[in-house]
């Protein structure tokens, strides 16, 4: 038997939670006893056991206190059958919980998602009081690992920046590189509609380009009637396409399709997003973010300064479409070494080495 058992603590259980989702999945696929369950905290929808209709994996649904109660009947039996019980936490909001179980010896791992630019105020005050209680923290890149120990030095022995990873084999059904991909959507964004994906500024940018035919734009959030109502008033409707949440394999299979990949961010982590586009045969267009700087390797990918006007964004975005079909050789070569490197079952081995380190310390 496996020494430890992982509970993944998230929010929300969806389409576009994608980094633990595929960390929990393929730690499933590794050792089934040690990759436990996930339990989404929330009011909404039916409590108990569920299934995660994007993976298919039961999950449990549970409030505040039903997931305490669960999570203490869970220790009370790892401690009889003498393995730990490690509790990874995936959303700031959630710190409260590492904090009471650590009383009764419970191990706990943070994961750091973002840059901590994007937190708000609640977020960032749990950080600053429970991030020193927590056995290991793990920032999902280089930039965010170094912004972490910038502002908490005495954090340094805990943070240990695992980069995301994609599934290589979900990729190679959706283009296995050996020919280039038929491209039938100019543009394709993937983002929430909130301030920190700049989604006006990419509406404004996208109706400047001469070139552009056909955008579409997988995501959700508070400001989507805005966007919506922005496309209308620029007379777009017929360009830009918004898709909302669809599964991972619509969205793999548009990025496939599209000529260029746009994120105009002005913060966020590593996203899974950038790194699957840059895993497959697409132009891929960042803003000038950390984060972005870190994915570029060589010229694999475009970085835009955000200081820079709409006009000039979009003459780049327009010298990528018109340019594609030049450029199959190097980005088929560009998508095969991304797939090496950012291979999803490497990433979930330097988890679960730390997942173990926490056993040995115990």
């Amino acid at each position: 038997m496996s020494t430890y058992k992982l509970i993944h603590l998230v929010r929300k259980v969806g389409p576009t939670s994608m980094p633990w989702n595929d960390l929990y999945g393929s730690h499933l696929n590794i050792n089934k006893f040690a990759a436990g369950f996930v339990f989404e905290i929330s009011r909404e929808g039916k409590q108990g056991i569920n299934k995660d209709v994007n993976t298919k994996r039961n999950f449990f649904r549970l409030r505040f206190l039903n997931a305490f109660f669960a999570l203490m009947k869970i220790n009370i039996r790892s401690k009889r059958k003498k393995y730990i019980l490690i509790i990874h936490i995936h959303n700031m909001s959630l710190i409260p919980y590492a904090l009471c179980l650590k009383l009764f010896g419970i191990k706990s791992v943070l994961n750091v998602h973002n840059s901590l630019v994007n937190y708000n105020f609640l977020q960032r005050n749990l950080f600053n009081f429970g991030a020193k209680y927590f056995d290991s923290i793990i920032p999902v890149s280089e930039c965010v690992g170094i912004e972490v120990i910038k502002k908490y030095p005495k954090l340094i022995h805990k943070v240990e920046p695992i980069r995301n990873g994609i599934h290589v084999k979900l990729l190679d059904q959706i283009n296995s590189l050996e020919s280039f991909s038929k491209k039938d959507i100019d543009v394709i964004i993937i983002a929430r509609f909130v301030e920190q994906k700049n989604i006006f500024r990419v509406i404004n940018v996208l109706s400047c380009c001469q070139h552009l035919d056909k955008a579409v734009w997988f995501g959700i959030g508070p400001h989507f009637d805005k966007v919506e109502a922005l496309i209308e008033n620029k007379n777009m409707s017929t360009k830009v396409n918004l898709k909302g949440l669809r599964s991972r394999e619509v969205v793999l299979d548009a990025i496939n399709r599209s000529k260029v990949f746009l994120s105009l961010s002005k913060w966020e982590g590593l996203g899974v997003a950038n790194i699957e586009a840059l895993a497959l045969p697409t132009e891929v267009i960042l803003s000038k973010i950390d984060p972005h700087i870190e994915l570029k390797n060589g010229n694999n990918l475009t970085i835009c300064d955000l200081e820079k006007s709409n006009i000039d964004i979009a003459s780049i975005i327009d010298q990528n479409i018109l340019h594609i079909q030049n450029r199959e050789s190097f980005l088929i070569k560009r998508a095969s070494q991304t797939r090496k490197d950012y291979d999803l079952h490497k990433k979930v081995n330097q988890y679960i080495d730390v997942y173990r380190s926490l056993t040995v310390s115990s």
